[in-house]
Protein backbone atom coordinates (compact mmCIF):
# COMPACT_ATOMS: atom_id res chain seq x y z
CA UNK A 1 0.00 0.00 0.00
CA UNK A 2 1.45 3.32 -1.02
CA UNK A 3 1.58 6.42 1.11
CA UNK A 4 -1.02 8.13 -1.08
CA UNK A 5 -3.51 5.28 -0.55
CA UNK A 6 -2.92 5.36 3.19
CA UNK A 7 -3.41 9.14 3.27
CA UNK A 8 -6.69 8.90 1.35
CA UNK A 9 -7.98 6.17 3.68
CA UNK A 10 -7.04 8.15 6.78
CA UNK A 11 -8.70 11.25 5.34
CA UNK A 12 -11.90 9.33 4.56
CA UNK A 13 -11.93 7.78 8.04
CA UNK A 14 -11.42 11.15 9.74
CA UNK A 15 -14.23 12.73 7.68
CA UNK A 16 -16.57 9.88 8.61
CA UNK A 17 -15.71 10.16 12.31
CA UNK A 18 -16.10 13.93 12.13
CA UNK A 19 -19.55 13.57 10.62
CA UNK A 20 -20.60 11.14 13.36
CA UNK A 21 -19.20 13.41 16.08
CA UNK A 22 -20.86 16.52 14.62
CA UNK A 23 -24.23 14.76 14.51
CA UNK A 24 -24.00 13.87 18.22
CA UNK A 25 -22.44 17.17 19.35
CA UNK A 26 -25.73 18.90 20.25
CA UNK A 27 -26.07 19.42 23.98
CA UNK A 28 -29.35 19.33 25.88
CA UNK A 29 -31.15 22.61 25.48
CA UNK A 30 -29.63 23.43 22.10
CA UNK A 31 -32.10 24.84 19.59
CA UNK A 32 -33.95 22.30 17.52
CA UNK A 33 -32.58 21.62 14.07
CA UNK A 34 -34.17 23.57 11.26
CA UNK A 35 -36.28 20.67 10.02
CA UNK A 36 -37.97 20.34 13.42
CA UNK A 37 -38.81 24.04 13.52
CA UNK A 38 -40.15 23.81 9.96
CA UNK A 39 -42.32 20.85 10.95
CA UNK A 40 -43.78 22.88 13.84
CA UNK A 41 -44.42 25.82 11.50
CA UNK A 42 -46.30 23.53 9.11
CA UNK A 43 -48.26 21.99 11.96
CA UNK A 44 -49.61 25.39 13.04
CA UNK A 45 -49.83 27.09 9.64
CA UNK A 46 -53.62 27.49 9.94
CA UNK A 47 -53.31 29.20 13.33
CA UNK A 48 -54.13 32.91 13.28
CA UNK A 49 -52.10 35.33 15.39
CA UNK A 50 -54.09 37.10 18.11
CA UNK A 51 -53.41 40.00 20.45
CA UNK A 52 -53.39 37.56 23.35
CA UNK A 53 -50.59 35.60 21.68
CA UNK A 54 -48.65 38.81 21.07
CA UNK A 55 -48.91 39.75 24.74
CA UNK A 56 -47.75 36.27 25.74
CA UNK A 57 -44.68 36.52 23.48
CA UNK A 58 -43.90 40.02 24.78
CA UNK A 59 -44.04 38.87 28.40
CA UNK A 60 -41.89 35.83 27.59
CA UNK A 61 -39.26 38.00 25.92
CA UNK A 62 -39.30 40.42 28.86
CA UNK A 63 -38.95 37.51 31.27
CA UNK A 64 -35.88 36.26 29.34
CA UNK A 65 -34.27 39.71 28.99
CA UNK A 66 -34.63 39.65 25.21
CA UNK A 67 -33.00 36.26 24.70
CA UNK A 68 -34.58 33.15 23.23
CA UNK A 69 -37.22 34.94 21.21
CA UNK A 70 -37.61 31.96 18.89
CA UNK A 71 -38.37 29.76 21.89
CA UNK A 72 -40.98 32.26 23.08
CA UNK A 73 -42.60 32.16 19.64
CA UNK A 74 -42.59 28.35 19.55
CA UNK A 75 -43.96 28.16 23.10
CA UNK A 76 -46.77 30.55 22.18
CA UNK A 77 -47.75 28.46 19.17
CA UNK A 78 -47.74 25.29 21.28
CA UNK A 79 -49.88 26.93 23.94
CA UNK A 80 -52.51 28.75 21.88
CA UNK A 81 -52.76 27.06 18.49
CA UNK A 82 -54.01 23.56 19.40
CA UNK A 83 -57.14 24.97 21.06
CA UNK A 84 -57.68 27.43 18.21
CA UNK A 85 -57.29 24.72 15.57
CA UNK A 86 -59.59 22.37 17.50
CA UNK A 87 -62.31 25.06 17.66
CA UNK A 88 -61.99 25.66 13.92
CA UNK A 89 -62.21 21.93 13.21
CA UNK A 90 -65.32 21.58 15.40
CA UNK A 91 -66.97 24.55 13.73
CA UNK A 92 -66.25 23.07 10.29
CA UNK A 93 -67.73 19.70 11.25
CA UNK A 94 -71.01 21.22 12.48
CA UNK A 95 -73.71 21.27 9.80
CA UNK A 96 -74.71 24.76 8.81
CA UNK A 97 -78.24 25.83 9.67
CA UNK A 98 -80.50 26.11 6.65
CA UNK A 99 -81.48 29.65 5.70
CA UNK A 100 -85.02 28.59 4.99
CA UNK A 101 -86.99 25.54 6.00
CA UNK A 102 -86.99 22.54 3.70
CA UNK A 103 -90.30 21.49 2.13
Amino acid sequence: MTLAHLTVKLLAASIALGAIWADNARADGDPAPTYQRERAAQKYKACHWTDEMGKYVYECIKRNDGFGTHWCYDETLEQYCPAQLERAKNAASQPEAADKPAN
